[in-house]
């Protein structure tokens, strides 16, 4: 996946860095997880609870809110918010399906929700 490779060059350059170098912020961190960890509210006006993992875990719920910026898409087309809440009531019963959440860590809000089968 791309954004694996992207993350695994973020951390080697990281790790290059000399000491006393700048430190290094994520400003936007993307969570692989399964469609049936998501759970939607009705509405763009509400927040998203999540588990940050693909099938069963232990991790904690986490939680960010949506705005009318965020973007929806569904095997790569973007949808509109009632169109992809759709597609993930189909997707959220398998956990072979795929879903990427991009959440903005300064004001944890959600910039884009990616599912696909």
């Amino acid at each position: 996946m791309a954004f694996r490779n992207g993350y695994l060059a973020l951390v080697a350059t990281a790790l290059t860095l000399p000491a006393g170098a700048a430190e290094l912020v994520t400003l936007v961190e993307a969570i692989e997880l399964s469609p049936s960890n998501i759970i939607l509210p009705s509405s763009l006006n509400g927040t998203v609870t999540f588990l940050p993992c693909a099938g069963e875990c232990e991790d904690e719920h986490r939680r960010a809110r949506l705005t009318p910026d965020t973007r929806f898409s569904v095997d790569g087309k973007r949808v509109k918010f009632d169109v992809f809440r759709q597609n993930l009531a189909a997707l959220s019963h398998d956990d072979e399906n795929y879903a990427l959440i991009s959440v903005d860590m300064q004001s944890l809000t959600i910039t884009s929700i990616d599912i696909s089968d």
